[in-house]
């Protein structure tokens, strides 16, 4: 189908193109090979009368013109699989859809287990994928690739929808043979005690519970182990006398089944709040909105 001109397959991969910034893989990404790929660039290149992505050194740029269609040409896309999946009301009990969800460990142990029960039931033939946070988190909800984020509201982005599902609050583990369990921990305790710290993806970012501490406290954690993930962290703590700061309600989920002693934390710490977020684009979708309200009648019943 062509559009003023433009054959409109082409559109999707200009926004491949425009997003790899490499030939060789937007023709994985489009099931073609590379001197197919080279033709769409050479087609777009020829309507829109622009080199649109150009070789500097070893690598691809975009041009100006490359840049001021990257988001136009995403959210066209977006908005045109919207109307597609919109073109049959959506029956959970008959569709078959993969719903994409970028979580922390720490959300997919707490809610997605009972996202996905429930799902099973409600939606048979339905499934989730989940992704982890990363740098990408911006990019992934902007193009669509993500249908919903589940993340602290410090990390939720301002131009697209979002909404509070559930709130926690952090408490202090140890192994149930720590010196320090039965006691109302002081200030002291936990400077003196080594501890067991979680800090996210490639970048190695300080925690956010280190930032509150230093600017509220200025207590800097004597750090004796660097985990990758939430779910870990009572491993390291068992057989040691080091402490850790979790969330309370996978902290309480993790006592169940591990020698691990929750406690208080010596100070009124802050709550963490667990927002769930979608492409404004996406807000009429019918199935991510009978997903989303799915989403909040599981996050209701979290209990601590």
């Amino acid at each position: 189908m062509r559009f003023d001109g433009l054959d409109l397959n082409l559109l999707v991969a200009l926004d491949i193109l425009l997003t790899e910034k490499n030939i060789t893989r937007a023709g994985e990404k489009l099931f073609l090979s590379q001197p197919a790929t080279s033709a769409a660039l050479a087609r777009l290149r020829d309507y829109f009368e622009d080199d649109l992505l150009v070789q500097v050194g070893r690598s691809m740029v975009l041009t100006p013109m490359g840049e001021n269609l990257a988001k136009p040409v995403g959210d066209l896309l977006i908005q045109m699989r919207t109307v597609l999946n919109n073109k049959n009301k959506f029956d959970p009990s008959t569709a078959k859809r993969k719903f994409t969800v970028m979580a922390s460990d720490y959300t997919g142990n707490v809610l997605l287990p009972r996202l996905n029960q429930l799902l099973y039931r409600l939606a048979p033939q339905c499934s989730i994928e989940q992704l982890m946070p990363s740098t990408e988190a911006e990019k992934q909800i902007e193009r669509g690739k993500v249908d919903i984020l589940l993340l602290p509201s410090l990390s939720i982005l301002d131009e697209h929808p979002s909404l509070d599902i559930f709130e926690d609050e952090f408490v202090c583990v140890m192994w149930e043979q720590n010196s320090l369990k039965g006691k109302q921990l002081t200030l002291e305790d936990y400077t003196q005690a080594e501890h067991v710290v979680v800090r996210l993806g490639a970048i190695n970012k300080t925690p956010m519970i280190d930032d509150w501490l230093i600017r509220n406290l200025d207590i800097k954690r004597n750090v004796a182990y660097i985990a990758t993930n939430f779910t870990s962290v009572p491993q390291f703590v068992i057989g040691t006398p080091y402490i850790a700061i979790m969330h309370k309600k996978l902290a309480l989920q993790c006592a169940e089944y591990l020698p691990i002693h929750v406690a208080p934390l010596p100070w009124e710490a802050p709550k963490i709040k667990i927002c769930m977020q979608w492409n404004k684009y996406q807000e009429n979708d019918a199935g991510l909105k009978w997903f989303r309200k799915l989403v909040i009648d599981v996050a209701e019943k979290l209990v601590v």
